[in-house]
């Protein structure tokens, strides 16, 4: 290994380790020299597009090599490796051996997560990593809405994120998360991306958490007769109130007939469309077989 690529390494890590948050963009390189990076008042670093392949063989290659073993030298280039592919399994394992070894500062490591989040925010393997974090440290010193507010972000910025919701999941079990709250921020959200079914899937779960009766059946589906109101093209929302149905079937206190009945008065006051006949149909299903299929 030359001295000249380590130096390349060494100045990604310091910039990334400086700067408060990462994109990638193509940046023009000339005959005499490559651009790696671009960076702006230590604030905000672009990394090349265009020089991916390089960088990464560069940092596999010192990872495996023998000279370059040292802790400082590892958090050096696993941290670049990772801003390139956050799937790198060894990578994560060796910062994990490093930060057990007090080498790397857990909350300087949950930054490093914060602005990695932002750049690759669909990351199954960094939401990992980053709840296995959260287990090292002393569960009155994890902030409830930092990871929350970080959820909430993740969601937004890749649509159908099941990573990110996952992550909330584990947050809600994890810091004992009240869940009428977190159902009243759930509503907040889906307000502004509706057509986010996986934000309909966490509903409910979050139902499934409570202690289910035909008034809170009754709640939802009245939420849900607000949004078709105007947006009845959206097939997250026929989704999410089948989910209702369903769960309102397995109800043992509830006339089942009488509820499909009235749903099938119901959907006739919205604009029909393919969802609703699709809609129609299965309630007309459900209502000819007299729900037995969810008696218990």
């Amino acid at each position: 290994m030359s001295i000249t690529n380590w130096s390349l390494i060494s100045l990604l890590s310091s910039s990334i380790e400086q700067c408060k948050s990462i994109e990638f963009m193509p940046l023009t390189s000339t005959d005499e020299y490559k651009v790696y990076c671009y960076c702006e008042e230590n604030i905000y670093l672009c990394l090349n597009i265009l020089e991916i392949k390089p960088i990464v063989s560069l940092c596999y290659s010192f990872i495996f090599s023998k000279d370059y073993q040292q802790d400082n030298q590892l958090n050096i280039s696993t941290r670049v490796l990772l801003c390139y592919t956050t799937e790198c399994l060894t990578s994560w394992n060796i910062r994990r051996r490093l930060l057990l070894s007090r080498i790397i500062n857990i909350q300087e490591e949950l930054q490093f997560l914060d602005i990695l989040l932002n750049l690759k925010p669909k990351s199954e393997q960094l939401f990992r990593y980053r709840r296995w974090i959260l287990k090292q440290e002393e569960i009155d010193k994890v902030s409830t809405n930092k990871e929350l507010e970080l959820c909430d972000r993740t969601a937004e910025k890749h649509f159908i994120n099941y990573a990110s919701w996952l992550h909330r999941r584990w947050i809600i079990q994890y810091l004992n998360v009240n869940i009428d709250e977190e159902l009243e921020r759930n509503r907040l959200w889906l307000e502004k991306n509706l057509s986010d079914s996986s934000g309909y899937s966490f509903r409910a779960h979050l139902l499934s958490k409570k202690v289910l009766d035909e008034n809170l059946i009754r709640n939802e589906l009245n939420m849900n007769d607000n949004m078709l109101e105007f947006y009845y093209d959206r097939e997250s929302l026929w989704i999410y109130r089948q989910t209702l149905i369903f769960l309102a079937m397995k109800l043992q206190i509830i006339d089942k007939k009488q509820l499909l009945s009235n749903e099938l008065d119901s959907i006739k006051k919205i604009q029909e469309n393919f969802f609703s006949n699709r809609y129609s149909r299965l309630l007309n299903t459900l209502l000819s077989s007299d729900g037995k299929q969810f008696r218990t």
